[in-house]
């Protein structure tokens, strides 16, 4: 353990019988989301009818300085309109497959798969980028794809031709996601070592588990061992420090994807967690704190940040340590936590394991 390192990482971990029962498939990878039954119910669903996301992504960033922190209006204004379909197949996709979880609706489980087969039989995604913001997205919307698709394959009532579509198509963009990236690596790039690269671990293992690939789950693996190589020895992570007012932000956002990968770890037998002597718990602890009092990250990046906004904590900030409470339980964190709310994170793929 890298000296009194040891002590902030301890002092955050103290403290179907029925014949319609969805079993966890029999799958050699697992994801969270199989560790328990859900009885499957005929509660109604209705499925909003969804179009096929574009063949090719065209998008840009909306940063006006080099650090990245500053947001333009009229670019963020034209993201988020170019970004808005994207969101749009996310969200509906991930609510029924939460609709599920919650109430075991087979209808619900049926509509995932009715988004998701529309975006397979289209090839949706699978074509050029136009920007690294492009892919991006695609990035991102694999990820949430993938977690809707594993909260209800145990009952979504697909043919096998429709799960071997669906998932053909998640393989070949969890490829082009690893390629890409991979491509980034051997140049040494800032978003192959920061938290996108952690999203991309996230969305990749997500599919691999999905279509059952080990390489694709290994590659994800991979990804999260780097993030949590890179946190220093006060907890923070370098690169997102350098995001000047959106360094908080960004610790938060790389917690994310990194505190998930840890539960898709544990759902196959890895303890991620203690990886690196524990040093997660680092990251957590400091950017936790930062919620409550972010001076140490403000004199750390120079400049008063942006998060929270006064006192108001957004759910996007919290919502992802759900599963880690439940490993580590900590008053103040879950104060923390309740403060946010409990709303759907669409990167995510909506509600995190609980």
């Amino acid at each position: 353990m890298r000296g009194w390192q040891s002590l902030m990482a301890l002092a955050l971990c103290f403290g179907c019988v029925m014949p319609a029962c969805a079993a966890a498939p029999p799958k050699s990878l697992k994801s969270p989301w199989d560790a328990h039954v859900v009885k499957v119910s005929d509660v109604s669903y209705h499925c909003a009818k969804v179009d096929a996301l574009p063949h090719d992504i065209e998008a840009s960033d909306f940063y006006s300085d080099a650090k990245h922190s500053v947001i333009d209006p009229k670019r963020k204004a034209a993201y988020d309109a170019a970004q808005k379909q994207f969101m749009g197949v996310m969200e509906e996709a991930e609510h029924a497959a939460d609709e599920f979880q919650r109430n075991g609706s087979s209808a619900a489980a049926a509509c995932v798969m009715q988004v998701l087969e529309t975006q397979a039989a289209a090839n949706a995604m699978t074509g050029t980028m136009s920007s690294n913001q492009a892919n991006y997205v695609q990035n991102w919307t694999l990820g949430g794809l993938a977690i809707s698709y594993l909260k209800v394959r145990a009952a979504s009532g697909a043919t096998p031709e429709q799960t071997s579509a669906v998932q053909a198509w998640m393989k070949t963009i969890a490829q082009q996601v690893q390629e890409w990236f991979d491509g980034r690596r051997a140049k040494n790039t800032t978003d192959s070592q920061n938290n996108h690269y952690y999203w991309a671990g996230f969305s990749v293992m997500a599919a691999g588990i999905a279509v059952d690939d080990q390489k694709l789950f290994d590659w994800g693996v991979g990804t999260y061992k780097a993030g949590v190589d890179r946190i220093a020895p006060d907890g923070t992570l370098p690169l997102e420090m350098a995001r000047g007012q959106r360094a908080l932000h960004y610790h938060l956002f790389a917690l994310a994807p990194l505190v998930t990968m840890a539960e898709m770890g544990e759902a196959n037998g890895l303890d991620l967690y203690s990886y690196d002597h524990n040093m997660l718990h680092l990251l957590v602890s400091r950017s936790m704190a930062g919620l409550v009092d972010n001076h140490y990250f403000a004199a750390k990046a120079g400049t008063e940040q942006d998060t929270p906004e006064g006192t108001k904590i957004k759910s996007e900030d919290v919502i992802w340590v759900t599963p880690y409470l439940r490993r580590f339980p900590d008053m103040n964190i879950q104060a923390l936590l309740q403060r946010g709310g409990s709303h759907s994170y669409a990167y995510l793929g909506g509600m995190p394991p609980s």
